[in-house]
């Protein structure tokens, strides 16, 4: 497994960064759960590696930071062309805000420029300090218990306090980027038995039902709420790591692997023909309604298509599919 790529997981991915693009439009309550970040997250640390330091930071330098670099500095261009549309001027933009991203945010907080980036931001954050203390602690079991302690600080406490390159909006989403690292290769090979498909569904399957149960029947405090929350989302996960395990062959359903696969360039690019579809149906309708939300939103995934295939071919080093600095093979 460590050389086969698993193929059902880019759809997972998908999945998530579809989800994140109808987030961002009109949109029914139930899409407001938040199922999708901790189902990114631990998707991506099933193959996370703690290289040796010079190849690492080279990978996420090209991998990560450059992406970063280019998404914002084309949201950036994109604000002063609307501004300037706007009021037929170039005078009245705030040119200053592309230092923003050096500003300090709280967990409401984000990016003025592109802030679906803090999705990027977040990668960056959690690889680092994985990366870290990984290298310090061997132990799974210990590693996973500092994972849990973060979280749980970054949830009760530090996602309230401005801190920089949104680490403390990053920090709730460590337990599953590390539990993605240390167990998702071995739930990935289990779910190669049918036997062990079965039982995961089945354990998952009555976990959520109680959680869910246990919400209707009673009210929590808001640390409460977090803990049945998460318990609920790992059971999620583990359902869906099941159903699309045994899915993804679907022809349906290969978007989900198209954008998985292309997971940055969704984040970098949707706000703008987001933005750009809201301010015409605005102009053509009115209010954004659920309805329009969902066009908005179909529209939006068509034009990411055609990008992506023309970002990969002329622009790979940009989008971070191929190396700006060489990775050495050791």
């Amino acid at each position: 497994m460590a050389k086969k790529r698993v193929e059902y997981i880019d759809y997972i991915r998908g999945l998530c960064v579809t989800w994140v693009v109808w987030y961002h439009t009109t949109h029914p309550e139930f899409v407001d759960f938040s199922f999708r970040i901790p189902l990114f997250f631990f998707a991506s640390g099933v193959f996370f590696k703690p290289y040796p330091w010079k190849k690492f930071w080279r990978k996420k330098f090209n991998q990560l930071i450059v992406p970063f670099i280019f998404f914002y500095l084309i949201y950036y261009i994109y604000l002063i062309a609307l501004n300037a549309l706007k009021y037929h001027n170039f005078s009245s933009f705030d040119y200053s805000c592309i230092f923003q991203v050096f500003g300090t945010y709280t967990v409401n907080g984000t990016f003025v420029v592109n802030p679906p980036l803090w999705f990027i931001c977040a990668l960056i954050d959690l690889q680092i300090m994985l990366y870290v203390s990984s290298r310090v602690i061997k132990n799974k079991w210990l590693l996973l218990a500092l994972a849990i302690i973060v979280s749980a600080l970054g949830v009760l406490y530090i996602q309230h306090i401005p801190t920089p390159f949104m680490i403390g909006r990053s920090l709730r989403y460590f337990v599953y980027y590390v539990s993605g690292y240390l167990f998702g290769k071995s739930l990935v090979a289990r779910l190669e038995l049918k036997s062990s498909q079965i039982k995961i569904l089945a354990i998952s399957g009555v976990i959520l039902a109680i959680t869910l149960l246990i919400k209707s029947s009673f009210t929590f405090s808001l640390y409460e709420q977090e803990l049945i929350d998460c318990i609920e989302i790992y059971s999620i996960i583990l359902l869906l790591f099941v159903v699309f395990r045994n899915t993804y062959k679907i022809p349906v359903l290969y978007p989900f692997k198209y954008f998985g696969l292309n997971s940055y360039i969704v984040f970098g690019m949707h706000e703008i023909y987001h933005t750009t579809i809201r301010i015409i149906l605005q102009n053509l309708y009115g209010e954004i309604t659920i309805p329009l939300g969902i066009i908005q939103t179909i529209i939006t995934l068509l034009l990411l298509w055609p990008t992506i295939l023309l970002f990969n071919k002329y622009i790979p080093v940009l989008v971070g599919k191929k190396d700006l600095i060489k990775v050495p093979s050791e």
